[in-house]
């Protein structure tokens, strides 16, 4: 038996947790959450993270890392060396947000844990295996060769986690699962699995493309950055812009969904828009990705929105209505946050699953070591 301290930093949560693995199989044992301002954790985020935990950190043997970014050089689970931690600095521009984050938690963690091993487990890594088109932009090559320029795509051990929770549920392996997996929560994505492997998802380069998010603009012209460049926007305004002003907070004044809908049910109008414009995206988006699959496949609902916000999964659920979604009200209205099947009988199968990324990255962790000599 081994028991691994998992951490997972994002942009509104730091996350810790203990799994045991034994025999395959994965227990978590205990979790803390500390919640974070919308620029994420640093290494006080983590160490408050940790001590949350308690008596649960005895016996500690491993230690296993979320990071975001590994571009093209970490497309799987790997020991967190010197050479890796300047990967995932040297990366950080891409991942503003997340790979700083990252290494906030590896420092807090050697400050711990020194002796212990510890893996890196990667976002990116679940979408490194796309079809070339779904990873590519229409640049020049030159540019694209010199500068890395791909759609990496992130969330990758949510969205993973979605399918291995929906498999678990089926009964079935993760290779039978087409979805549309969508991770909804301060960052949020979208997946398109066939047979249990991402290709298509919504972030590209950066986690700054796609869907409406808490604090991120998503999908904007390209156009519009060089016209706000112009307009006398330095790069750095533009980031702080386009990460931490935007979103639903850009547009409705609070990040929150839960604020914005009271808000809304109040009569204000930047709150309804918001929401609006979040709600469309996603739609847009699952559209889309069920052209990709045929018409196949389940709707998954993730992340803290996507598991706890029934009224915004009714509302995409009605804008999908020529997809055939459509929800049971009851079982959409039910306290979650168990795996739980929503739609309606004759239509298209729509789940909540509860996003585990801890037990993915604790199994990870598991293999990684016992590849080595």
């Amino acid at each position: 038996m081994t028991r691994v301290l998992v951490l997972n930093g994002g942009t509104g949560t730091v996350k810790a947790a203990v799994a045991r693995v034994a025999a395959g199989e994965v227990v978590v044992e205990a979790r803390h959450v500390v919640e974070v301002a919308a620029d994420g954790g640093d290494r006080c985020a983590f160490e408050a993270a940790m001590a949350g935990l308690g008596a649960a950190l005895a016996n500690v043997t491993a230690v296993g890392h979320r990071v975001v970014h590994g571009g093209t050089e970490l497309t799987r689970p790997v020991r967190v060396d010197a050479a890796v931690e300047a990967t995932i600095a040297r990366l950080a521009p891409l991942a503003p947000l997340h790979n700083r984050i990252a290494l906030a938690g590896i420092t807090a963690a050697r400050a711990r844990y020194a002796a212990l091993p510890m893996v890196a487990v990667f976002d990116t890594a679940f979408h490194a295996g796309r079809p070339e088109p779904a990873q590519r932009y229409a640049l020049p090559e030159a540019l694209v060769a010199s500068h890395g320029l791909r759609r990496y795509g992130f969330h990758g051990i949510a969205h993973a986690s979605l399918v291995a929770g929906l498999a678990a549920a089926l009964g079935v392996a993760p290779t039978a699962v087409d979805a549309v997996t969508l991770q909804l929560g301060s960052g949020c994505s979208a997946c398109a699995v066939a047979g249990g492997r991402s290709i298509e998802t919504s972030m590209g380069f950066t986690p700054l493309e796609g869907l409406v998010m808490g604090t991120r603009a998503g999908d904007v012209d390209p156009g519009l950055v060089i016209h706000l460049h112009r307009a006398g926007l330095s790069p750095d305004a533009l980031e702080r812009v386009l990460t931490r002003e935007s979103g639903l907070r850009g547009v409705g004044g609070s990040a929150d969904v839960r604020e914005l809908l009271r808000r809304e049910a109040a009569g204000d109008a930047r709150a309804a828009l918001a929401l609006a414009l979040f709600v469309r995206r996603i739609v847009m988006t699952v559209g889309s990705y069920l052209t990709l699959l045929d018409g196949r496949g389940a709707l998954v609902f993730g992340g803290g929105i996507g598991e706890h916000a029934g009224e915004i999964r009714a509302r995409v659920a009605a804008g999908l209505r020529a997809w055939n979604v459509a929800l049971d009200p009851a079982r959409n209205a039910a306290p979650g946050p168990s795996v739980r099947a929503l739609g309606a009988a004759g239509a298209r199968p729509v789940w909540v699953v509860p996003t585990d990324e801890e037990s993915l990255i604790a199994a990870a962790v598991i293999r990684v070591l016992a590849e080595e000599p």
